[in-house]
């Protein structure tokens, strides 16, 4: 499937915390998408610290690498502007090539959105982190 038709049939779902949670959401994608698999999260932790420490993960996952510019199927990791003076990710999406790009994600009480980097920061999401595949 198609980036533009995946989103099609996920954009405007609710968000689940024990379902379509944002990490379920990536993973979806990535393998429909892009035919591989990340590691799954069964539940999103609603205590923001078990979450944070489960976002630091992400430097150590083999086969992915930080990129300064976000690129088609790039995950893209996300903090709440304000929220604890480690600023720490809490929240993911991925970046598609779609109308300009942005990121496909999905949060309570918004659901499944694909929003542009203005659009996020607007809504409180800051300090967007960007990791690709390694080639």
């Amino acid at each position: 499937m198609d980036a533009a038709t995946f989103v099609a049939s996920v954009i405007g779902r609710a968000y689940e915390p024990a379902g379509l949670h944002c990490w379920e959401l990536v993973r979806r994608c990535r393998f429909v998408v892009f035919g591989d698999e990340l590691p799954a999260a069964l539940t999103a932790p609603s205590d923001k610290l078990a979450l944070a420490r489960e976002m630091a993960k992400r430097d150590r996952h083999a086969g992915w690498e930080a990129v300064t510019e976000p690129s088609h199927g790039a995950v893209v990791f996300m903090a709440r502007r304000g929220h604890g003076p480690s600023r720490a990710a809490i929240h993911a999406g991925i970046w598609l090539d779609l109308d300009g790009g942005g990121v496909l994600h999905t949060d309570n009480p918004h659901g499944v959105v694909f929003e542009t980097l203005p659009e996020l920061n607007a809504r409180n999401w800051a300090e967007p982190s960007f990791y690709a595949p390694i080639p």
